[in-house]
């Protein structure tokens, strides 16, 4: 969850939070977050990665088949992470998230969802109703067929919208 929280830290909006102090007057100092921001990004990628059975990836992303969703889904599931409760802003961020440029934001923010949403979470519900509200499922598509998507958020991204499926909530256009 470390990890989640990094990206969500770093999806390019700390640069808002970067200004620092005065030095004299109204000169405001910004802080660079470059390096910082490289590091996170590096232990992201490496987090999300732990998560990635080449072999099940592969299979996934040859076919749409649910066993090897399902098999994607069972090696990438954090239990813990079904005891969280988003609030609509939280899950919107994350929706968004998958907007970014950035590869490796759009996979963690995928695998996040992911989490949120695996069936028998907690608050698998709460968080299915709350992505609709945020209109996550055509954002959704969109990173599972994005050319410059890297393959995790792209099976992570087809996988969420079964699981809206399965919680019986429409996806909408």
């Amino acid at each position: 969850m470390a990890a989640l929280a990094l990206a969500y830290m770093f999806d390019g909006r700390m640069d808002e939070y970067a200004l620092v102090g005065t030095s004299s007057g109204s000169t405001l100092k910004s802080v660079n977050l470059d390096g910082a921001r490289r590091m996170a990004l590096k232990h992201i990628e490496a987090f999300v990665l732990t998560f990635s059975d080449p072999h099940a990836f592969a299979a996934a992303a040859a076919s749409s088949a649910p066993a090897a969703l399902s098999q994607v889904t069972e090696g990438a599931c954090i239990q813990e992470a079904g005891h969280l409760r988003c609030s609509g802003a939280e899950i919107g961020r994350f929706v968004a998230m998958l907007r970014n440029p950035s590869s490796i934001l759009k996979a963690c923010a995928a695998f996040a969802l992911l989490q949120f949403t695996v069936p028998g979470g907690r608050h698998a519900m709460h968080h299915v109703s709350l992505m609709q509200n945020a209109g996550a499922a055509r954002v959704l598509r969109a990173a599972a067929t994005a050319a410059s998507a890297p393959l995790e958020a792209k099976i992570f991204a087809r996988i969420v919208p079964c699981n809206l499926e399965h919680h019986h909530i429409e996806p909408s256009l």
